[in-house]
């Protein structure tokens, strides 16, 4: 299937994220590539239909990570296939899927999956936080239910300033090691690690995050509007039984 490529691109940290949608995985309900750096991702979104009723929303997040997207080859000599998911792609996936599945509609519960695949790293941009990205424009130009989009990234502080998307090497320096995912008007996913930092610099961080986090927002909805896809309406759903016994009843 051909599509018509569409490119987004966002100013964070001093550098840009670019965002391509229509060129790899047609098939999918939303594929986005992510650029950051040398750092690039692709992330597929698919929906299958609603075959039984169900009572919890079926969501998987898979974080894939290939040697090649290092430049290494496996080690062993008898054995090249890829093993098993690392703890750092386990984890990332988790923050993901704690990123996203907030927004989706209560009563929607076709199976989702949200695959990510890291296609190249470099030394210097993390992909995971740029993963978050690409899953939050992938939704958000799909046709699947969602009250995104959200922006996501890291925040670094050293000497009283703060910083977005620290290089690696920056953040070896920095007091603060903070992941941040937000929505328009809340902070929807946290994680953090820091040195002995005061309670108040932990809170300053978060108003910075969240404030830088509206330019990703805004050049996700920039995009979506680019894509033009509108949104499966979703049914309200009723308890047959309950609403029975009402009727009985009153």
């Amino acid at each position: 299937m051909i599509q018509k490529t569409i490119t987004q691109e966002i100013e964070v940290g001093g550098r840009k994220i670019l965002l391509e949608r229509g060129r790899l995985a047609g098939q999918a309900a939303s594929s986005v590539t992510a650029r950051y750096g040398d750092t690039m991702v692709l992330v597929t979104v698919v929906a299958a239909p609603l075959k039984q009723e169900l009572d919890y929303f079926p969501l998987t997040v898979e974080y894939v990570e290939r040697l090649y997207a290092g430049g290494r080859i496996k080690g062993s000599r008898w054995v090249k296939r890829e093993g098993r998911p690392s703890d750092d792609a386990i984890l990332s996936a988790r923050l993901i899927d704690r990123s996203i599945r907030p927004l989706f509609p209560k009563d929607y519960k076709k199976e989702v999956q949200v695959v990510v695949t890291v296609l190249s790293v470099d030394s210097e941009n993390d992909p995971s936080v740029l993963s978050i990205v690409a899953a939050s424009a992938a939704l958000a130009t799909s046709s699947i239910p969602w009250d995104g989009p959200v922006g996501s990234l890291r925040v670094g502080a050293k000497n009283g300033s703060h910083f977005a998307n620290p290089l690696s090497p920056e953040l070896e320096f920095s007091d603060l090691d903070l992941v941040l995912t937000a929505g328009k008007d809340n902070i929807l996913m946290i994680e953090a690690g820091a040195r002995q930092v005061p309670e108040e610099k932990i809170l300053g961080a978060l108003e910075f995050g969240q404030k830088e986090a509206q330019k990703i927002i805004s050049g996700i909805e920039e995009f979506a509007k680019k894509v033009g896809i509108e949104k499966e309406k979703v049914a309200k759903a009723e308890d047959a039984e309950i609403v029975s016994l009402i009727d009985k009843k009153f």
